[in-house]
């Protein structure tokens, strides 16, 4: 029973933010009780949670008009499962999430960007549409999303990540 009760808090409260009130409301919980297992689940799901507050800050920062995800809860559960579908690995170039995480904690520790490079982005696969929805977007390291940018149409990148040479060599040739 109190599995049950944690699991709907951490879905409702921790997820979709819903207000301590009407949670202990519809669990018909008091508040010390909720508190309580409140603090059961923090220490039970840390890295959970903390990854979980990770993503809410990525979702905050992309919000705005072309951001196409009905709410938080979806696109957690897009992203978690982005993460799944791919491996843990950026869609481009397939380079570990973990392996980036290092470089950027023991070589490139000197960047400006502070927050970033350690962890896949939300990157646009058609970025001249400018919409993040779920089908447009995957997940993209941070050399690949800053490489990519808004130039690039996803099959122009995969191509271009090929041979770069060649790539724009071919695209010179087509101006003439």
């Amino acid at each position: 029973m109190e599995q049950n009760l944690k699991h709907y808090i951490y879905d409702n409260y921790f997820i979709k933010c819903n207000r301590a009130q009407a949670v202990c409301e519809q669990l018909q919980i008091k508040r010390d009780v909720f508190t309580s297992l409140c603090f059961e689940i923090d220490a039970e799901r840390k890295s959970e949670i903390l990854e979980m507050r990770r993503i809410r800050q990525l979702y905050n920062n992309k919000r705005g008009e072309n951001f196409h995800f009905d709410d938080f809860y979806t696109f957690y559960y897009w992203f978690i499962g982005q993460y799944k579908k791919q491996d843990g690995c950026c869609y481009y170039c397939k380079t570990e999430e973990a392996i980036n995480a290092e470089l950027f904690e023991k070589k490139y520790t000197s960047t400006k960007r502070l927050n970033r490079g350690k962890h896949l982005e939300v990157e646009r696969r058609d970025s001249h549409s400018n919409i993040y929805n779920p089908e447009n977007c995957v997940l993209a390291c941070y050399f690949c999303n800053n490489d990519k940018s808004d130039i690039f149409s996803e099959e122009e990148y995969l191509e271009y990540l090929k041979d770069r040479k060649k790539f724009f060599n071919k695209q010179f040739n087509a101006l003439k």
